[in-house]
């Protein structure tokens, strides 16, 4: 996932194309955290991180449970 979120900023299109590509990545996203077992996995921290980089949202209360596990990471 986060290598596709990385692909399509370098995607090339019409506005068209890239709006319905970015709504689906956006689906992916919502799924995949909607998905997640634990959301306090390294992997669940790159995945927000890289998404909310490129633009996409993220569930305000998964990015909660990803900032609670960080804080007692660090």
């Amino acid at each position: 996932m986060i290598a596709k979120i990385e692909a399509g900023q370098q995607t090339i299109g019409t506005a068209d194309e890239l709006r319905t590509q970015r709504e689906g990545v956006q689906k992916e996203i919502n799924l995949a955290f909607s998905g997640l077992q634990n959301p306090t996995l390294p992997s669940a921290t790159r995945l927000r991180d890289t998404a909310v980089r490129a633009g996409y949202m993220v569930n305000p209360l998964i990015q909660q449970k990803i900032q609670q596990a960080e804080s007692v990471w660090y």
